[in-house]
């Protein structure tokens, strides 16, 4: 009997002392309260004091996908944009099929006029999404500023017919033309715009272009 008690006393022993699985950990309060300070502060306006509450994040909880992004995004509202160069590069390599870091990448590098690579960019989008109407708009708009016009008029082209009502599209194309020595097609496209936007400043220049 003593032995049966012994045993009975060491198994509950073991049962008392084993490792439980663990509970799910509660939220991390201090991350919660630095995200909600960081969307505050962007809605502010202070993309700076946003990015810092980022900062904290990223040393608390590591470079995940969306700390990255979104730092890259703050980084471009607060005018620093060779970081937000680069932290959406960094997203992009944490989700390589995700078609979000590449199309912010486009913003930042068009931000700095940087015309090659933001083509390059606009091709890596359209690699993913082929019929991507921001980096299609963008691409044209490299092409343009590198004095590519035939290739940025045919870009425009088609997205003046697939956005009838977008009038930067048909100011794109107009002045696209212009270049090219098109002037009466040209002309037609800014006076359509002026139509519906009397105060156009792109199609008003280009008008009084000579």
């Amino acid at each position: 009997m003593t032995s049966v008690r012994l045993c009975c006393s060491v198994l509950l022993l073991a049962v008392l002392l084993a490792p439980r699985p663990a509970e799910a950990a509660p939220p991390d309060e201090r991350v919660a309260a630095l995200y909600r300070a960081s969307y505050l502060l962007e809605a502010k306006g202070d993309a700076a004091g946003a990015l810092g509450k980022m900062a904290e994040i990223r040393a608390a909880t590591g470079a995940g996908y969306f700390v990255v992004v979104r730092t890259a995004w703050l980084q471009y509202l607060a005018g620093s944009l060779g970081p937000a160069v680069a932290s959406y590069r960094e997203a992009a390599r944490l989700e390589p099929k995700a078609v979000e870091p590449k199309l912010g990448l486009t913003l930042a590098l068009l931000a700095q006029r940087r015309w090659r690579d933001l083509e390059r960019a606009c091709r890596d989008v359209l690699a993913l999404d082929a019929g991507n109407a921001l980096a299609r708009a963008r691409l044209a708009h490299a092409q343009y500023s590198v004095g590519n016009y035939p290739d940025a008029a045919g870009v425009y082209r088609k997205l003046v017919a697939e956005y009838p009502a977008n009038l930067d599209h048909r100011t794109g194309l107009g002045w696209a033309l212009l270049r090219m020595g098109r002037r009466a097609e040209a002309r037609q496209l800014f006076e359509a715009v002026l139509a519906v936007s009397p105060d156009n400043p792109n199609a008003k220049q280009g008008l009084a272009t000579p």
